[in-house]
């Protein structure tokens, strides 16, 4: 117990110092050192001190060192007035279907660098269809699906398929900015399930991790979601979080649930 006190303790401490908490989620580093350099350099400072000082030998929980991924969904939900400080327009840069297309800045550098490497690969078909959206939009989109699916079930009944396939307000990914839908000319840009067959679809699939993107809500995993399929849907968590989803198969629920009980701990 002594030792957990002095854990605790000592990284709150030197946290303190080193980082500020952006929005719940997002922490920064001051200076231009990226936040990734940061922690892995606080880690080994800390593992130095805890075995010089407490004697302690054990490797240290990443998640006492970095915050997990931010967890969107019905049971995590965003603020009505929530919205990302720093967001970018992608428009200007890539084939968008509106303009201005926002996306919070990692998110949309990290896709213009993905979307330019797509480009170098003969891919130039695929073109962002939504990115950012706020609660009331999303409100609209939601209740909208409930209207038409109530043509045809009783009304309780269309709320919970609708959110299966539309996110009600506050649970869309959209609204933090991180997520990004996207399609491709050869399905006539829709959202569809077909945007699978598409060799812009293939392509994400083995590579958008490098560029920290995962396909959030993959074929089958729906009993973990609550999401139907959506091969378009993309969910900016970073490239080192993406490559442990890549790595391991796992949705963004079960990572996030093993990351807290220090799975990848070193």
């Amino acid at each position: 117990m002594k030792k957990l006190i002095c854990i605790i303790l000592t990284i709150s401490i030197l946290g303190a110092s080193l980082y500020s908490v952006n929005n719940a989620y997002r922490l920064e580093a001051y200076g231009s050192t990226s936040a990734v350099e940061v922690f892995n350099r606080f880690r080994e400072v800390l593992a130095h001190g805890l075995r010089t000082y407490f004697g302690v030998e054990e490797a240290v929980p990443a998640v006492l060192l970095a915050p997990p991924v931010q967890l969107i969904n019905g049971d995590n939900m965003l603020e009505r007035d929530f919205r990302p400080e720093n967001m970018i327009d992608i428009s200007p840069y890539v084939r968008s279907q509106r303009s201005p297309m926002l996306l919070e800045e990692n998110a949309g550098n990290a896709y213009i660098k993905m979307v330019g490497s797509m480009r170098e690969y003969g891919i130039t078909n695929m073109a962002a269809i939504s990115g950012f959206r706020d609660w009331e939009r999303q409100y609209t989109l939601h209740n909208n699906r409930i209207n038409s699916l109530a043509r045809y079930m009783p009304i309780e009944q269309a709320r919970e398929v609708a959110k299966t396939i539309v996110a009600p307000p506050g649970a869309s990914e959209h609204q933090s900015g991180l997520a990004i839908d996207v399609s491709s000319a050869c399905i006539g840009f829709a959202l569809s399930e077909r945007f699978e067959s598409t060799p812009a679809f293939r392509w994400l699939a083995e590579n958008a991790h490098n560029y920290g993107f995962i396909i959030r809500y993959p074929r089958d995993s729906m009993h973990i979601t609550g999401v139907i399929f959506e091969p378009w849907h993309l969910r900016y968590v970073g490239a080192d979080h993406a490559a442990r989803i890549f790595d391991s198969g796992l949705v963004l629920e079960e990572y996030i649930e093993m990351y807290m009980e220090g799975a990848w701990s070193e």
